[in-house]
């Protein structure tokens, strides 16, 4: 509720205007009344006053030095000055106080009632307009980690940002970072247990290490910080004072100063973290996508169980070759292998998908192919159920809200798998290694009898019974399986060899080769070599 206060050195004067202010209607809870300048100065300092309504002529203190010494005490507050037709120009002189309005006597009520049902208004609308503006200072600070967040990892992945487009979002996200000052950047890879933790206490104990280290820092560097793709803590870090250091003497105040985080969380957190530095500094607009790049790269070499390393590391991005996943795309298929409830070839896959990822020095963009692929697969078993892939685990593991590390990424497949194979209501052991053995047969005799006369001999049943067998084991005729696998056989030769097309059909079973071809479009909407030259391949 709002406070109005009267001011006139007449009191019947004050009490009928009192008298006329419809308090109801205008959302008013108190009237106070003075009959001087100073009693209205007393007042006005004591409670929480909205509106004053004060006369321009009074003794001891005028109206006008009332209004001077309520503006100098810098609230907010609504003025009506009041005056005789004699004071007009001297009421004037009021202008420069901000006043609301300005009624001559006598006062006419309505006007009275209509100047304060405008300033009401005015109070009100100002009064939303501060709580949204506290609403959205609270919201922004709330944010402002995420907020900076985000605009370092769209640096480092290489998002194409224009210098006064960066400069103008560093000044709104208070990253007092300069285009002009070079940078340098390290990673925080958290090990053992404390990469254990569920997704909401990691991010606890992530917290704690970005606030030692801008302890760490806050003496010589400004810090900047984000959570990348590959669940690592990446940071970049510039000079307070702007130098004219050499680069070298940055490096090492940068080093002795990671290497007291290092301790630090260590010795915090009762766990162990590893720290690679870049071995260059470089400048925003220019080579931070590279410098990441190689320091990722550089860390993917080191061993898993090497923990609690320190490090520099030196790399050059052209030198990463990059290869195409043979492992994820060689036939059978993942999720052909779940249709099928082939559950140990299933689980094989996984094995060599991940024996290849490790292998080689894979930039993180495989893992995230990997992950696509598998979810994809994960997915179409979940739905074919009528379920949602979240039902199969816990939120931790289910449908992943952004692409993982591949450590993260193992663990969570392998766990789906099982999932997966528990709740699939599959047949008996006997059946699955029924399904097994038919499997393998055909993929050892791709070029050779494969039939489902030549099937059932090889796994002593009758045609009819291992047909509505497989059938009500896996959900799909043995005959559309054996095409789609020698389909996709083809596909992935055309992809990966240079062997003619009648040498490719040959291999799959097909001596004639028109035969082989129209099956082919028919699988793919493409002819053999119309897939092989989309793939690059000639």
């Amino acid at each position: 509720m709002l406070e109005v206060l009267i001011v006139d050195d007449i009191p019947s004067q004050v009490d009928s205007f009192a008298a006329t202010i419809p308090k109801d209607e205008l959302g008013i809870g108190r009237i106070h009344k003075a009959y001087s300048g100073k009693e209205a100065l007393k007042l006005y300092q004591e409670q929480n006053i909205h509106i004053v309504i004060t006369d321009i002529r009074m003794p001891e203190m005028s109206g006008i030095d009332l209004i001077h010494e309520i503006r100098q005490m810098g609230r907010k507050v609504k003025i009506i000055v009041i005056s005789g037709y004699a004071d007009f120009e001297y009421a004037k002189s009021v202008v420069p106080y901000n006043t609301s309005g300005y009624l001559m006597k006598p006062v006419n009520p309505d006007q009275l009632r209509e100047t304060l049902s405008k300033l009401t208004e005015e109070i009100a609308c100002e009064k939303k307009l501060q709580q949204q503006q506290q609403r959205d200072g609270y919201a922004f600070r709330e944010n402002l980690p995420a907020l900076q967040g985000e605009l370092l990892n769209r640096l480092l992945y290489g998002y194409s940002i224009p210098k006064e487009e960066l400069e103008r979002k560093l000044f709104l996200l208070n990253l007092p970072f300069s285009l002009q000052q070079k940078v340098g950047l390290f990673i925080v890879r958290l090990e053992g247990k404390l990469q254990e933790y569920e997704r909401m206490d990691k991010e606890l104990i992530e917290y704690a290490v970005t606030n030692m280290a801008e302890e760490v820092f806050r003496d010589a560097f400004h810090l900047w910080f984000c959570r990348d793709h590959n669940e690592y803590l990446v940071m970049i870090v510039s000079p307070k004072e702007r130098t004219d250091s050499k680069e070298q003497a940055l490096r090492i105040a940068m080093d002795v100063r990671a290497a007291a985080l290092k301790k630090k969380a260590e010795s915090l957190l009762s766990g162990s973290i590893s720290i690679a530095l870049a071995e260059s500094w470089t400048y925003l607009t220019e080579g931070i996508p590279e410098l990441y790049r190689s320091i990722i790269d550089g860390m993917r070499v080191i061993e898993e169980k090497r923990q609690s390393v320190f490090l520099r590391i030196a790399g050059n991005l052209d030198q990463v070759q990059i290869e195409t996943l043979t492992s994820l795309y060689r036939p059978p298929l993942l999720i052909h292998l779940l249709d099928t409830g082939n559950w140990g070839h299933a689980e094989e896959k996984l094995i060599e998908i991940f024996a290849e990822l490790k292998s080689k020095n894979y930039p993180p963009e495989h893992a995230n192919e990997a992950y696509f692929a598998i979810a994809n697969a994960y997915q179409y078993m979940a739905h074919k159920k009528g379920k949602l892939l979240s039902e199969f685990g816990a939120s931790s593991f289910g449908l992943m809200p952004a692409a993982p590390s591949l450590r993260q990424l193992e663990k969570w497949a392998f766990f789906m798998l099982l999932r997966l194979r528990e709740q699939s209501g599959d047949s008996t052991d006997k059946q699955a290694c029924l399904v097994d053995k038919v499997h393998k047969f055909i993929e050892e005799n791709m070029n050779g009898n494969l039939s489902l006369q030549s099937i059932a001999a090889d796994v002593g049943l009758h045609p009819a019974y291992l047909s509505r067998t497989y059938r009500a084991e896996t959900g799909n005729n043995l005959s559309d399986y054996i095409l789609r696998y020698r389909m996709e056989l083809a596909s992935y030769l055309l992809r990966s060899s240079n062997k003619k097309i009648y040498e490719i059909a040959q291999m799959i079973g097909y001596q004639a080769v028109p035969h082989f071809i129209k099956l082919f479009k028919g699988f793919t909407n493409m002819t053999p070599q119309e897939f092989r030259d989309r793939t690059g391949l000639s």
